[in-house]
């Protein structure tokens, strides 16, 4: 199917993990088809990681029902030539944004609905297939052929943001800068502060490395407790906390040690080394594995993060960083 010249609507809900790691879409999208136009519907919460992106032409966030319905009515008269669903699971709101919006054609998977899109895709099984291997399925149903080097995220940074970052962690030092991110959006991705504590004292006995404790505003009392069991010459305190502050962290880390998915696919997005931990979930763990060259997961033997002991998370420190020294 030849897109140059049209107008396309994608639709990615979800969190901004979600949009990262579609976000190789929007590339391959602008790159294959000269004169494509390009809007994105996705939720409010998606704006800082979207904030510098240039391939969209215009994007378009909600934040409820009502701020839906009426960004619907408004794309209704644009009169798309093909509305992309990106979304991977079944959703009441892509058939309700399908059928209003009226798109001449629509691609996404078929999750056996009666109100599938007009290109309905079968979904590869979630507990055999990374997340960008389903993406890759959909988009060759409308012909678009992919290689593997394209399909990694992608994700632009403000140059005052990263500026800002640069100039705190550079410290006339030469130390590499080893990322531990505390903070993930679900409790059953919370590891233990005791765990932490145990973990970050460990890799601060040797010198060659500082640390830099990533943490959401929520968690700053924590970040500050374990910060107070380091030397002041080991770890960095994070200056900054907007989502383009903790991306350029990770972006201008030697490696990066997280519970959340979504620092991971920052992570990916750059190449950055990463070790991530992951709840006992098979689907969730195939899913959402790291796309940088260098990566170690770590599959928990409970639902939560604490069936990870702190000797998996040094062993795999201690492998990474010999990986890292080779390369």
């Amino acid at each position: 199917m030849d897109l140059s010249h049209k107008n396309i609507l994608v639709v990615r809900l979800g969190k901004i993990g979600d949009i990262i790691i579609s976000s190789s879409v929007f590339e391959i999208l602008k790159e294959r088809y000269p004169g494509i136009r390009i809007t994105l519907l996705t939720l409010k919460r998606n704006n800082p990681a979207l904030k510098y992106n240039p391939k969209i032409d215009h994007k378009i966030f909600v934040s409820g029902n009502l701020s839906l319905f009426f960004s619907l009515i408004k794309l209704r008269r644009i009169n798309f030539d093909l509305l992309i669903d990106l979304n991977d699971d079944p959703s009441n709101t892509s058939i309700i944004i399908r059928r209003i919006v009226k798109s001449k054609l629509s691609l996404g998977f078929d999750f056996k609905s009666p109100n599938k899109p007009s290109i309905a895709i079968a979904q590869p099984p979630k507990t055999k297939t990374h997340i960008i291997d389903r993406i890759k399925v959909l988009l060759e149903g409308i012909d678009v052929q992919l290689e593997e080097k394209e399909l990694k995220p992608v994700l632009y940074l403000g140059e005052k943001e990263e500026s800002e970052v640069v100039r705190q962690l550079i410290t006339g030092k030469e130390n590499r800068i080893i990322a531990v991110n505390i903070s993930a959006g679900a409790p059953t991705r919370i590891w233990n502060e005791e765990k932490y504590s145990e973990l970050i004292k460990s890799i601060a006995i040797n010198k060659l490395w500082r640390i830099v404790i990533l943490h959401s505003k929520n968690d700053f009392k924590k970040a500050k407790r374990l910060q107070a069991n380091i030397e002041n010459d080991r770890v960095i305190p994070m200056q900054y906390h907007s989502f383009q502050h903790f991306a350029s962290y990770i972006r201008n880390a030697a490696l990066l040690i997280t519970p959340d998915t979504s620092a991971v696919h920052i992570a990916s997005a750059f190449n950055v080394p990463v070790i991530a931990m992951y709840p006992g979930v098979k689907w969730n763990f195939v899913s959402w594995q790291p796309l940088s060259e260098i990566k170690i997961s770590l599959l928990s033997k409970t639902e939560s993060l604490n069936g990870i002991s702190v000797r998996e998370l040094i062993s795999a420190f201690d492998k990474i960083k010999y990986e890292i020294d080779v390369v």
